[in-house]
């Protein structure tokens, strides 16, 4: 017996894999406000004193975004920005790997981000989401 799976289904299944993204960006965001310093521990980077400021406020970024693909993950327009930001999360780790700011670890973040950008662009190569 096949499951037959209908456009519909496909693009609730979609906005159903975004808003998990959005939620776990949410959430790691927050975790980057609350214990930068945790965070960048985890990703072996060396702290300046002035690091765990900055970390907060990429947190805070990271919660915005998150929250706004959990919240419209059914629009394009959101689909977009939130695989930019997936895309410049990938690079930016992926450089300070490079740079050696972080250790290879800090890749597993990068990890993450890339699936998730990956996600966001086949959904938008799809045509899921409302136009707006």
């Amino acid at each position: 017996m096949t499951a037959h799976v209908s456009a519909a289904e496909t693009t609730i299944a979609q906005t159903a894999v975004a808003r998990a993204i959005g939620a776990t960006t949410l959430m790691s965001g927050l975790g980057l406000v609350v214990a930068p310093r945790t965070a960048l521990q985890l990703m072996g980077a060396d702290t300046p004193d002035q690091a765990p400021l900055l970390y907060r406020v990429v947190g805070m970024f990271m919660t915005v975004s998150g929250g706004l693909l959990l919240d419209g993950a059914e629009q394009r327009v959101v689909l977009r920005w939130s695989l930019a930001q997936k895309s410049g999360a990938v690079a930016g780790v992926g450089l300070g790997v490079l740079r050696r700011d972080y250790r290879k670890r800090a890749l597993l973040v990068a990890s993450f981000d890339a699936v998730s950008a990956v996600a966001l662009a086949r959904m938008l190569s799809k045509g899921s989401g409302s136009p707006s």
